[in-house]
């Protein structure tokens, strides 16, 4: 059986020397049967059709925060570090995918970035701006760090991980706060911080905790399946 080819954007560290990204993510899919590929962030978008046309799907994972210009707002002091340029390739790769029907799942940064191409906004720092909230949602390491999400029953979500309620881990200060009318929400923490959304035919799916980090969970390693298994129809 032909294994799907699913991109995953690598990102710039170690002082932009090198591309790179978690191992945990082509972990996750090549044990749902898929195969993995690196894209490392070009500044150059115009390769992007090539590049899509090459793969089954698209999987856009965790990251730095994302340039507040792009949902028309001033950086703040507690903003975080952000790479404009892996923001502008994101969003030239998920427009491509969706442009030629691939599926796309996106985790914490990824569902972040999905928001804002639809023209929904940002918290830029959860903690600073909605300081009634009584959940940690960035504390350690995600692994460790574990809270409920509450998801639609009517969701694409809720069907594939067989459940309403689900513990999600957590690792990020940022949180969609307009939300953009591409995508539904279908899961929010105990606090109202949305935690997933999806377009309707479930071609994409975005979740703001880390599942691949999660494997040990069969819910989470049937979300990959189901992606995988997506992207080779």
């Amino acid at each position: 059986m032909k294994r799907p080819v699913i991109g995953i954007t690598a990102v710039q560290a170690f002082g932009e020397r090198i591309h790179a990204q978690r191992i945990t993510y082509p972990h996750a899919v090549w044990a749902a049967g898929g195969e993995p590929i690196f894209l490392p962030c070009n500044t150059n978008t115009d390769n992007v059709a090539q590049i899509v046309s090459m793969l089954d799907g698209l999987l856009v994972p965790g990251g730095a925060d994302i340039d507040p210009a792009l949902y028309g707002e001033e950086v703040q002091p507690y903003c975080g570090a952000y790479y404009r340029h892996e923001d502008d390739y994101d969003i030239a790769l998920i427009k491509e995918a969706v442009k030629q029907g691939k599926p796309i799942l996106a985790t914490c940064r990824g569902m972040q970035i999905l928001n804002v191409l639809y023209g929904g906004t940002m918290y830029q720092d959860i903690p600073t701006q909605i300081p009634q909230s009584n959940v940690d949602h960035s504390y350690g390491q995600p692994e460790e760090h574990l809270h409920p999400v509450t998801l639609e029953a009517d969701s694409h979500l809720a069907r594939i991980l067989g459940s309403t309620e689900v513990i999600a881990n957590t690792s990020h200060h940022q949180a969609v706060k307009d939300p953009c009318t591409a995508l539904r929400i279908v899961g929010r923490a105990p606090d109202g911080v949305v935690e997933a959304m999806e377009n309707e035919d479930g071609s994409i799916i975005g979740v703001q905790w880390h599942p691949e980090r999660m494997q040990h969970m069969e819910i989470y390693r049937n979300l990959f399946k189901d992606f995988v298994d997506r992207c080779r129809k």
